[in-house]
């Protein structure tokens, strides 16, 4: 049997320990998605959003049409913003009507 040259006869390889492995990183909490009450909350924080706009654009004497305008931008800010504060995303949303 052939020796390695560069070994001295007679002596074994001595191995290497393992390299210890890299530790995984720590999995992601599990988030809490918002559900169906959370979206009736968050639709009724906007109507009563969008019906307070109305009032004070008719009590402020606005044009025909800004009051409902008024509405829609209400409604949508109170909805986004209680939706959002709820830790929501549009994809909840989707999730929620499938």
């Amino acid at each position: 049997m052939a020796t390695h040259p560069r070994r001295p006869p007679g002596q074994r390889w001595i191995k290497r320990p393992p390299r210890p492995s890299r530790a995984a990183p720590p999995q992601p909490a599990v988030r809490q998605k918002p559900g169906r009450t959370q979206l009736l909350m968050a639709v009724g924080t906007g109507t009563a959003a969008g019906i307070v706009a109305v009032i004070l654009a008719q009590l402020a004497g606005a044009r025909p049409g800004i009051p409902g305008f008024a509405f829609g931008v209400a409604f949508c800010l109170g909805f986004i913003l209680l939706w959002r504060g709820f830790g929501g995303t549009v994809q909840d949303i989707k999730d929620l009507f499938r």
